[in-house]
């Protein structure tokens, strides 16, 4: 058995090792986790009996989750901690930007800059080009593995989309982040009429884990 932790909620876990690589949800919070391939904690397999409060990944009737292997060259990609943000991304030939200070710098060149461990989430502000010009879609919310996974932003565009573990939300702090970065990229007219996104951002209430999307 592999012996590892959700994170979403903590829980722990335990998973057999034929499923190994791949993602299924938390019984406790549902989140989706990658199964690693051995245990978080020893870097080694345990036993079936080495702890009895563990909760059992079931092998059947939960989905595999196939997180995208590229980023939407459409799209604009924010890294935010529970109160920062920590690095963007847009398609425009810099690759991923770390917030400092001083302003951005580029990851690829400040690779010091990146923190090895922490509570990162990736979100997605998902555009898509109309007759009427580029408009604001919706936001795909992502939670990153936490450990080693901002070390991935100086390697490639892409490769911080291996260290999704799973859907998340958005806290207060967070959301005012968005918002901000919305408002600041952005001319109004491509966010404007995205009312399900605004609402979202404006409502300290409103938990909606994963995708939101609008017509």
């Amino acid at each position: 058995m592999i012996r590892f932790s959700c994170p979403g909620c903590g829980s722990k876990l335990n998973a057999k090792e034929e499923i190994a690589g791949q993602t299924r949800k938390c019984p406790k919070c549902g989140t989706a986790v990658t199964v690693p391939a051995v245990s978080e904690s020893t870097g080694m397999t345990v036993s079936d009996t080495a702890d009895a409060h563990a909760l059992p990944v079931s092998e059947l009737h939960l989905p595999t989750h196939h997180w995208p292997e590229r980023l939407n060259r459409m799209n604009r990609y924010i890294i935010l901690d529970k109160a920062h943000l920590i690095a963007t991304w847009v398609n425009n030939g810099d690759g991923w930007m770390v917030k400092t200070n001083y302003g951005f710098v580029q990851a690829s060149r400040n690779f010091e800059l990146l923190p090895a461990q922490g509570d990162f989430t990736l979100v997605e502000l998902d555009m898509e080009l109309r007759e009427e010009g580029l408009r604001l879609r919706g936001l795909l919310v992502y939670q990153l593995a936490r450990r080693w996974a901002l070390t991935n932003l100086d390697k490639g565009d892409d490769r911080i989309l291996k260290s999704i573990v799973g859907y998340t939300g958005l806290n207060r702090d967070q959301k005012n982040i968005v918002l901000k970065c919305l408002k600041e990229y952005y001319m109004r007219e491509v966010w404007e009429h995205a009312e399900g996104v605004l609402d979202y951002l404006t409502n300290t209430d409103f938990h909606s884990p994963g995708t939101l999307a609008v017509s």
